[in-house]
């Protein structure tokens, strides 16, 4: 039987713990997760669809959280661990290409927040984590090789972004599927960026271009806007996911005219755009409106009749030569 080396249709995934930790986790700057509390968590996430073939970049965001003392920073006994994974599509046999584990207890902290300047303290958290190597996958076996389609980078660690702990690894992966379009998108800036009235521009831009046409489309149960709303996003995902072509935006319209249809939810909300702020990916490449203080919450929802719950349809977009889009 001939080894089989590598991947024909690989399906790439993290999978993610976390305990006293405030986080976003974020594949190639595009935010998959968002945690501001801290609380205990456990997840797996498909990824195939931020990937692109050749370097990508994985960043664990800390966010400052309360401490015992009252004052936002990082615990001491915060800890999370990152594993990415690949197997063959139609395939449950799952090969760990790297794992970042961080223990907040290597910490160097000072009156209560973490002292950045102390670079050996920082690196010492994630001193357990996968090494820097190169090697190819055969017959779902890890083989060292300086000729290897996979790369694991070394990490980077610093005050990020988000003025808390930033953990960054470069990766080096085969993928077959083409540069998804949100990477060669328009450069988009991030709020504090802007002045207030250009943020009420953007803000008001995002709702007449974007929000409202996909708003109109729910409230009229149109499933032919819905579809061509969604055509680009679902043929991407297409690709990313080895389905038919077209397999995907189907789904969409289905599931979407479920909810639409769902005697146990109301219609959809009416659009209030008051209290939401203009959310723009670490990538400057995405944009999504958001809740204050809810960062990947979505402003297109669905009340539940007799229940204090809600039904929220997540979707982010990009813009090309200034023309919004639907991508994710």
């Amino acid at each position: 039987m001939t080894a089989k080396k590598n991947y024909q249709q690989p399906f790439y995934t993290i999978r993610f713990k976390s305990q006293h930790c405030g986080y976003r986790l974020a594949v190639n700057g595009c935010v998959i997760e968002d945690d501001r509390i801290g609380e205990q968590s456990a997840m797996e996430y498909p990824i195939n669809h931020w990937l692109k073939s050749g370097e990508n970049t994985i960043d664990i965001y800390h966010l400052n959280i309360n401490t015992p003392f009252g004052k936002k920073g990082l615990l001491t006994d915060g800890c999370l661990n990152l594993e990415l994974c690949v197997r063959e599509n139609d395939s449950h046999e799952v090969t760990v290409l790297s794992t970042t584990e961080y223990n907040g207890a290597k910490l160097n902290i000072d009156e209560n927040r973490a002292n950045y300047d102390d670079i050996d303290a920082l690196r010492s958290t994630i001193e357990t984590s996968t090494q820097p190597t190169q090697f190819d996958v055969i017959d779902d076996q890890v083989i060292l090789s300086d000729q290897g389609a996979f790369i694991i980078g070394d990490y980077q660690v610093k005050k990020g972004i988000t003025k808390a702990l930033q953990i960054t690894q470069k990766l080096t992966l085969p993928a077959p599927f083409p540069l998804w379009r949100f990477f060669e998108a328009d450069d988009l800036p991030y709020h504090n960026d802007l002045s207030d009235d250009e943020w009420k521009a953007t803000r008001q831009m995002m709702i007449d271009e974007v929000y409202q046409p996909i708003w109109q489309a729910l409230h009229d149960d149109d499933a032919q806007a819905i579809k061509d709303l969604f055509a680009g996003r679902g043929k991407e995902l297409d690709q990313a996911f080895y389905k038919k072509n077209g397999q995907d935006v189907y789904e969409m319209v289905v599931h979407l005219r479920g909810i639409i249809n769902d005697d146990d939810l109301s219609s959809v909300r009416e659009l209030d755009f008051d209290y939401c702020d203009v959310a723009v990916a670490f990538n400057h490449k995405l944009s999504w409106l958001h809740n204050w203080k809810l960062s990947l919450s979505s402003k297109l929802a669905f009340d539940h009749l007799g229940a204090d719950i809600e039904t929220r349809i997540p979707v982010m977009f990009a813009r090309f030569d200034g023309k919004w889009e639907i991508v994710r």
